[in-house]
């Protein structure tokens, strides 16, 4: 059985003739069982199956146990189940070919601890009849090391790395799709390594994402909406062929699943005793979504 290092060396090799090097930004290669730029930069490959370009960054909020509650919640509650299906039907209704002769790159920016891409590559995979490395290159991204090692722990369908999205390590014009799920985006960043005509497929929050979260520890009703408009207004003023789709859903969730939910959500990261254990006694949450597609 290959290891985990062994399949994430296969998977940089599909995508090293684009990428560069975070320091100099010259073309990065395997060299010397490391991956190196040709200004002798280096970086590890780790046994656990992931790039490290930014070594020297440390997160602080975004640490394991928050990635291993995201990863739970998600893999047993399946907190956003039926949505990666609603984001290949959106690709598709705005003309979007899911087979192709070779293999589109698509990055996923804030992957965290690589749930969403997995799933997303996977149903790909499906629709498509093909086996997953053949459906897609796929590659996450994260600044939090943290994210990217559960990432690496439990998803093999993609290429896992450590990296500043503010200064993305590809060259110019050499992805073809994008993703963005729930995490902040620099447009003009991402539509330098995005071709002519990639898509890009970004998640925000709908109007009552989380409500029941917001109901505790926001006193002010009117501020428990979220707003999407100036998300989707900027949004919109980026990208051309802009199309876009709603996900709903009531989730029931059992004590240690709400638990997870608590710990995985910024929502509540300074909540008081008493929101926690109100928190704590709900057993369901609402996922509210908004998906939204473009063009460069």
């Amino acid at each position: 059985m290959e290891s985990k290092r062994t399949r994430a060396i296969q998977k940089f090799q599909n995508w090293d003739s684009d990428m560069t090097c975070p320091i100099c930004h010259s073309p990065l290669a395997w060299t010397d069982n490391q991956v190196r730029c040709s200004n002798n930069h280096s970086f590890d490959l780790a046994k656990q199956g992931y790039i490290n370009l930014a070594p020297n960054h440390q997160e602080a909020h975004y640490n394991k146990d928050l990635f291993e509650s995201r990863y739970r919640i998600m893999a047993e509650a399946l907190l956003y189940d039926g949505i990666y299906d609603q984001m290949l039907d959106l690709l598709i209704a705005q003309g979007i070919e899911l087979t192709n002769a070779r293999p589109p790159r698509i990055i996923d920016l804030g992957t965290g601890e690589g749930t969403h891409l997995h799933h997303f590559v996977d149903t790909w995979g499906k629709r498509t009849g093909a086996v997953e490395a053949e459906a897609v290159n796929a590659l996450g991204l994260d600044l939090a090391k943290d994210g990217i090692l559960v990432a690496a722990k439990h998803y093999t369908n993609a290429l896992w790395m450590v990296a500043d999205l503010s200064q993305l390590p590809f060259k110019e014009a050499s992805i073809d799709g994008a993703l963005t799920i729930l995490s902040p985006s620099n447009y003009p960043e991402l539509q330098r390594v995005m071709k002519d005509n990639a898509w890009f497929i970004k998640v925000i929050p709908g109007p009552h994402y989380l409500r029941e979260l917001r109901e505790i520890v926001i006193a002010d009703e009117a501020d428990r909406l979220q707003d999407p408009t100036p998300s989707t207004e900027k949004f919109k003023a980026a990208f051309r062929n802009v199309g876009s789709a709603h996900f709903e859903r009531r989730v029931p969730l059992n004590s240690a699943q709400m638990s997870d939910l608590i710990k995985m959500t910024p929502l509540m990261w300074h909540a008081d005793e008493d929101q926690i254990a109100a928190a704590s006694a709900l057993d369901h949450i609402t996922v509210d979504l908004i998906l939204l597609f473009g063009q460069k």
